[in-house]
């Protein structure tokens, strides 16, 4: 028979990704590691987000149901209004469903429901000098509960000076003040709207001059302004977060196990198997980051709309705009991965690289913070700054701002980066005393570390 043909050894670039296929392989065979970059993305959003809404419907049916119990003194010679007593206990009425602006001063009787949601009890105190005096007077009966206090006096031009009393440390007492004051409000323009109409004046010559309040921006603007100041933190919050244990994985805790040799002695470039493992960390990192903004886009639409205190908003999953952003992305997840790699790779054990790279996180997850600050805009400059060019670009694609020389401004210093980021995490990983070090290799020692030659402290 004629021999075999020899074993060709295959290329960089494919023994390159043979060793990411083995490493992710491995990788995500480790539970720890598959429970945050699959699991906990597709079930954490949902969740949370249910538990959040349920938990802000029991408040507020809880706050709905809670009675609360305000007082009502004068100052002398000032004498209670007919009807106001009735005005606290009953829930103002919207306008159209009270007549318009110029209801009449008599309250409506009040449902059956409403009764017993925002319940009010007035408790009549009688004639104090000032409200200090009522508080007091009222706070030494401690056979009653008491929440606000409403004190009806007058100034020297006979103008109202009446008080609304409350204790802004006390739950209760902030909740009365929220029910109490647009029911006075509610009663004293009823009042304002019957003394005009006895003295046969227009009721609306009383409000010499209204302003509305009309936000110009279309619906599908405010939602994509909302996701914009969400979105770009979260991408790099999630990149940095999917890249963090597949990198501790993969390099601590292969010498933990005391597999990294056996990588090590594949027949493939040395350099390959480095360059493996990084694209085995960005894939990782990719794969997490891709389903927590999925997921968060397909169960956050809920959410938004209560951050939006009830504005119309329409929120949609910016799928262009995760297309537009990918190529970005990705250049920013390979940075990532590589310095998080090489980072991890000077940890002995897996709970030391953990530890290793806490400090770490805080180098990419700061600069995101701020750059997610209104004000911040992506120009020629600020396309050249780590992390925050890479935020401010997706916020501005997500606005749909066209930008043309930002973007490739982003771009190119974004290879850059990475570029050196792998550049280093190479540099790291090809240090010979790696696989024989007796402890870890503290950060202070990292550039001297880098510089010797193979790698001697």
């Amino acid at each position: 028979m004629p021999p075999s043909p020899p074993h060709r050894a295959p290329g960089l670039w494919r023994a390159t990704w043979q060793v990411a296929r083995k490493e992710l392989r491995s990788s995500f065979r480790d539970r720890q590691t598959a429970i945050y970059s699959v699991v906990l993305p597709i079930c954490l959003y949902p969740a949370l987000f249910w538990l959040m809404i349920q938990g802000a419907m029991l408040v507020q049916g809880r706050r709905e149901h809670t009675m609360v119990r305000v007082g009502v003194a004068h100052a002398p010679g000032i004498e209670v209004p007919a009807g106001l007593v009735d005005a606290l206990v009953a829930p103002p009425r919207a306008a159209d469903e009270a007549g318009g602006e110029d209801a009449p001063a008599e309250p409506a009787p009040a449902e059956p429901q409403a009764v017993e949601l925002e319940r009010v009890e007035v408790a009549l105190l009688g004639v104090f000098p000032d409200a200090e005096s009522a508080w007091g007077e009222w706070t030494a009966r401690a056979d009653e509960d008491r929440d606000a206090l409403l004190y009806l006096a007058e100034d020297a031009q006979g103008a109202s000076a009446s008080v609304l009393a409350y204790d802004s440390s006390q739950g209760r007492s902030s909740l009365a003040r929220r029910r109490v004051q647009p029911r006075v409000e509610a009663f004293a323009h009823a009042l304002r709207v019957e003394l005009a109409r006895a003295r046969g004046a227009d009721p609306r010559s009383l409000e010499p001059l209204r302003v509305e309040e009309r936000n110009l921006a279309p619906d599908e603007e405010m939602g994509a302004y909302v996701l914009s100041m969400l979105l770009p933190l979260l991408l790099v919050v999630m990149a940095v977060m999917g890249a963090f244990f597949p990198a501790v994985d993969l390099t601590a805790g292969e010498r933990e196990r005391g597999t990294l040799e056996t990588t090590m002695i594949l027949p493939v470039p040395r350099l390959a198997v480095h360059q493996g493992k990084i694209v085995a960390v960005c894939v990782s990192a990719l794969v997490a980051t891709s389903l927590n903004l999925l997921a968060l886009g397909l169960s956050a639409g809920h959410l938004l709309e209560m951050i939006s205190a009830g504005a119309a908003l329409e929120i949609e999953l910016p799928l262009l705009a995760f297309a537009a952003i990918a190529p970005l992305a990705l250049l920013f997840a390979f940075s990532v991965s590589a310095v998080l790699t090489g980072i991890a790779a000077l940890a002995k054990t897996f709970k030391e690289g953990q530890a290793l790279l806490g400090p770490v996180q805080l180098v990419f997850l700061v600069p995101a913070m701020a750059a997610a600050m209104p004000g911040l805009e992506l120009t020629p400059v600020t396309a050249f700054v780590p992390v925050v060019n890479v935020v401010l670009a997706f916020r501005s694609i997500l606005r749909g701002e066209v930008l043309p020389l930002e973007y490739t401004l982003t771009a190119l210093s974004l290879c850059g980066y990475a570029l050196l980021a792998i550049a280093f995490a190479v540099r790291v990983l090809s240090r010979e005393s790696l696989s024989v070090a007796a402890e870890t290799i503290p950060l202070r020692s990292l550039v001297r570390y880098l510089r010797s030659e193979r790698g001697a402290r």
